[in-house]
């Protein structure tokens, strides 16, 4: 018996389901049940019986179930042992992340705890390119979340997934009720701005969009006030303009104190979030802590995404023109 035996024991034991357990030991099925009948074999007993909602413990698997999971444990306090010996560099890492990102990274920090549970991470809200870059060119930073960062010859840059950009409309806005929106329906609409300072690659993608049907947009500038604070969406409720932000909405407009949030359905409007580390980084810790991002996040599906993106938004075009 090895602890691939007993963890696909203990995850079929608290999950009652095979289909699963296998989700959370991210794996299939068919080597989860392999080893659950290896481990049966080996033993000479029936651990569990199937039905037709999943499966229960026998007698027996009830009985060895604690022993298996003191077992477990012992194991797993031998492996942070063996870490402890082996990775000097354990640390505390320190986590940038830009607004709204929360759940890219806490994803990625789930993955993190389970291979690596001896080292801690700190969470610092970074909006601004010129403050997280100096800090991770400094070390007061070890990764950064950002969107459509900077490239930098001191950083190394990976996009993760991307989000879609989304309309905020005064909710009594004809549009409002739409399941999306093209560029085309709101070009003659006032657009509200904010400090480009604050996220440069949004800023610049919105504006590339319209540059793209060749119109200059009427633009008001907000300081102080952007798509997802209460400022903003007063400006936004109260009829003096629309903005454009990142997001990922539901499929059906969402509408939120009289504010209507509305897909936007143009071929690139969308913008990559990416992580962000120093090139050259020689801390396993930090190094481990992207490699889960890409576990999390792979870069498959991203271009996956890009593709079905564009050629909807060519056939959506198109059936426009």
């Amino acid at each position: 018996m090895d602890l691939r035996h007993l963890n696909a024991f203990l995850a079929v034991a608290d999950e009652l389901s095979v289909t699963r357990a296998a989700e959370r030991l991210h794996i299939s099925q068919p080597p989860l049940s392999r080893s659950l009948r290896q481990l049966e074999t080996e033993l000479g007993l029936t651990l569990f019986v199937r039905h037709r909602r999943g499966v229960a413990l026998t007698d027996e698997g009830r009985a060895l179930l604690e022993a298996g999971r003191r077992l477990a444990a012992a194991a797993n306090d031998f492996l942070d042992l063996a870490r402890s010996v082996t990775q000097p560099d354990v640390q505390r890492l320190r986590i940038g992340l830009a607004t709204g990102l929360w759940e890219a990274v806490t994803s990625v920090r789930e993955i993190y705890a389970e291979r690596y549970t001896s080292i801690g991470i700190d969470v610092k809200d970074v909006d601004c390119p010129s403050v997280y870059e100096p800090e991770l060119r400094e070390r007061a930073l070890d990764v950064v979340f950002a969107r459509a960062p900077q490239r930098r010859a001191y950083l190394e840059t990976e996009p993760l997934y991307t989000e879609q950009f989304v309309v905020l409309l005064d909710a009594r806005h004809p549009l409002a009720r739409r399941p999306s929106v093209s560029l085309r329906d709101i070009i003659d609409e006032p657009l509200l701005l904010w400090d480009r300072h604050m996220l440069a690659g949004a800023y610049d993608g919105i504006l590339e969009l319209y540059e793209r049907e060749g119109v200059t947009p009427r633009t008001r500038h907000t300081p102080g006030a952007g798509p997802w604070n209460q400022a903003g969406l007063m400006l936004v409720a109260e009829g003096n303009g629309i903005y454009i932000g990142i997001g990922t909405p539901p499929t059906t407009p969402r509408i939120t104190g009289g504010v209507a949030i509305v897909p936007l359905d143009d071929p690139g409007a969308a913008i990559d979030v990416c992580v962000v580390w120093r090139k050259h980084e020689t801390s396993k810790s930090v190094l481990r802590f992207v490699e889960c991002a890409r576990d999390v996040f792979p870069t498959l599906q991203l271009e996956e995404r890009r593709v079905q993106r564009f050629s909807a938004g060519t056939a959506v075009s198109a059936g426009r023109g």
